[in-house]
């Protein structure tokens, strides 16, 4: 089978254009890349917008409201589609929509793949949600099922393994990526711009954090910045700007941001191509929440040093980030304030090795092998 002749019916459970998270953003760009190499068509909510951009095709099949997760909902409108196409694997995003994969797989007699953006059930039990366990037998009934179980980190799939009893044979790693092939070049004259947009000094190194602010795991990252990080900084005499960026930020932060020196709130930036270029260093003082943090990909592509508390930073491996990935253990931060002092220091360059794993393009060859291999 070539690529040329080789169809996927996706299923992506929520609405992923325009993307405005980094799960969207994995979800698009898997579909985008498998998309030049396959046809790739991909079942998604009504409220998507355009997919012209991209290139997979971008079906509007489901509602938007939570009827769409019900078992085997919109079977016959998947079914049509698949067959019209003749596809060849059905590629599921999340174990939500399990179950019409399944029915599909057996209708169709084609194997089904299932992707984990984190353990949904480990996830739940962190945020404190009462209806973790429900989703532990859930989950743990989907990935057994599944023809084949794509995890985003390492440790996410040692964990299926030993927890669900999920089969090595049927784990791959296939992880976040970035839309970078190598290092991207004018970091000076980027920071000279938005230095002079911003009214900051470009003499400083830049320390940055951004996502979406009303996610409980940022919130509270952009908390340890201003109670831990930075008063440690001070107390060092390092001479920095810390710039956040992303929207939702509460308003006591931003009061507070607003009253405190050498930090910055930009809000939300549409285009962060210049300001990744500009900074130098990346906070990533997360804790909570599971699966890889994306924004840590983002900044490795970008050649720019991580500095991460070890929740933060799984999912990363750290063998192929060379000197630019620095972890200290979660909540300490005397060890954390360190490495960022450290980072102010060095010029590290992020090895091609990086790319060889994390590149999307690269992502989608290795997916399509997978796929290729699979052997009932």
């Amino acid at each position: 089978m070539s690529h040329q002749n080789c169809n996927i019916l996706s299923i992506a459970p929520y609405r992923i254009l325009p993307p405005s998270s980094g799960g969207h953003l994995g979800i698009v760009y898997v579909h985008h890349y498998l998309g030049k190499l396959c046809q790739d068509h991909v079942v998604s909510t009504v409220d998507n917008s355009s997919a012209d951009d991209y290139a997979f095709q971008l079906y509007n099949v489901f509602p938007e409201t939570p009827k769409r997760y019900l078992p085997f909902y919109k079977f016959n409108e998947l079914k049509a589609i698949a067959q019209k196409y003749d596809v060849n694997y059905i590629y599921c995003d999340h174990p939500y929509m399990a179950p019409t994969a399944m029915a599909l797989s057996r209708k169709l007699k084609i194997p089904w793949f299932l992707r984990s953006h984190n353990i949904e059930a480990e996830r739940f039990r962190t945020f404190g949600k009462k209806w973790w366990p429900v989703m532990k037998i859930f989950e743990r009934f989907a990935m057994r099922q599944a023809s084949g179980n794509f995890f985003i980190t390492p440790e996410d799939m040692q964990w299926a393994q030993a927890n669900y009893g999920v089969s090595p044979a049927k784990s791959h790693l296939v992880p976040y990526g970035t839309t970078l092939d190598k290092a991207p070049t004018g970091h000076d004259a980027a920071k000279k711009d938005i230095a002079a947009t911003l009214k900051i000094n470009a003499g400083i190194p830049w320390l940055y954090f951004l996502g979406a602010l009303d996610y409980l795991p940022n919130t509270q990252a952009v908390a340890y910045i201003l109670d831990e990080i930075m008063p440690r900084l001070n107390k060092n005499n390092l001479q920095y700007q810390v710039i956040v960026a992303g929207k939702g930020l509460n308003d006591d932060l931003k009061k507070r941001i607003e009253n405190t020196p050498n930090i910055l709130y930009t809000g939300f930036i549409p285009d962060l191509n210049q300001l990744l270029k500009a900074c130098d260093i990346m906070l990533n003082p997360v804790i909570l929440g599971g699966g890889i943090k994306t924004k840590a990909i983002e900044a490795l592509g970008y050649n720019k040093i991580v500095v991460s508390a070890q929740s933060g930073a799984a999912g990363l491996v750290p063998e192929v980030c060379g000197d630019n990935l620095l972890v200290s253990p979660d909540h300490d931060w005397d060890a954390f304030t360190t490495d960022v002092i450290k980072a102010a220091g060095m010029h590290a360059e992020i090895p091609k090795t990086f790319y060889d794993m994390y590149y999307w393009g690269n992502i989608a060859r290795n997916i399509l092998a997978i796929l290729k291999g699979y052997n009932r």
